[in-house]
């Protein structure tokens, strides 16, 4: 009885075996598709980023004719990171409300940023009402006009990460992009300090901090027109 319980499991496990041979190979031998070698996908990848690399230049193109166009806001935000406009909001803020020894943390270009918006205030300069920061860091601080004084290198392109410097040191990015989904933006967090790198190394030959710096050069564009450029900008001004 044990013997024919035994060859009865045995033929069972057979046929499961065999059935499942043949539908593995039934499946092997109904399909025409090519299998997909490391050459075939190494080539699809190469495709991509090619096309991202020419997407890349479009979308930097279009960016600065906005920028000169005076595009609105919502134009503008959309060539940058989410991160990019978080963290303007947070400068904002930072503007209207960090005193002295808070500012000290901050780095040339937020520095420079929050004493741009103090004068703008206190002199009365703004011309748009809300996004005021994206806008001063767009027009106002001229860091971006760096960048269209000089001849820009090719772009680079490596997965989700975009890249461009200056044709004489093309491999040294002065600006960064970040891919996102279907498009480029322009991560201004990581640009702001590649392209402002030249004029803090002033700060370093004269032993000076990176709001003293700030300070200085706001005295360099403004000191024919505004009196008031000194360390009162170092404080809230009452929004």
């Amino acid at each position: 009885m044990h013997i024919l319980k035994n060859k009865i499991v045995l033929a069972l496990l057979v046929s499961v075996f065999t059935f499942m041979m043949g539908c593995a190979g039934s499946s092997n031998s109904s399909s025409n598709e090519p299998v997909e070698t490391a050459a075939v996908r190494d080539a699809k990848f190469k495709a991509q980023e090619a096309d991202k690399l020419a997407m890349l230049g479009e979308m930097f193109d279009s960016f600065k004719a906005a920028v000169k166009d005076h595009a609105p806001s919502d134009v503008l935000l959309d060539f940058l990171t989410d991160s990019s406009e978080y963290w303007m909001d947070e400068l904002e803020n930072h503007a209207k409300n960090y005193d002295s020894t808070a500012l000290a943390s901050c780095q040339f270009y937020e520095a420079y940023a929050i004493l741009l918006y103090r004068l703008y205030e206190r002199e009365h300069l703004w011309q748009v009402p809300d996004y005021r920061m994206l806008y001063l860091l767009l027009y106002g601080s001229e860091f971006l006009n760096l960048v269209d004084r000089v001849n820009m290198g090719p772009f680079e392109v490596k997965n989700d990460r975009g890249s461009v410097g200056l044709a004489s040191s093309p491999k040294v990015p002065i600006m960064l992009f970040n891919w996102d989904d279907t498009k480029w933006k322009l991560n201004l967090i990581e640009t702001l300090p590649l392209i402002t790198k030249g004029i803090e190394a002033t700060a370093s030959k004269k032993n000076w901090s990176d709001v003293k710096l700030a300070l200085y050069w706001l005295d360099k564009k403004y000191h024919m027109q505004y009196t008031r450029l000194d360390e009162s900008l170092f404080e809230p001004i009452g929004f």
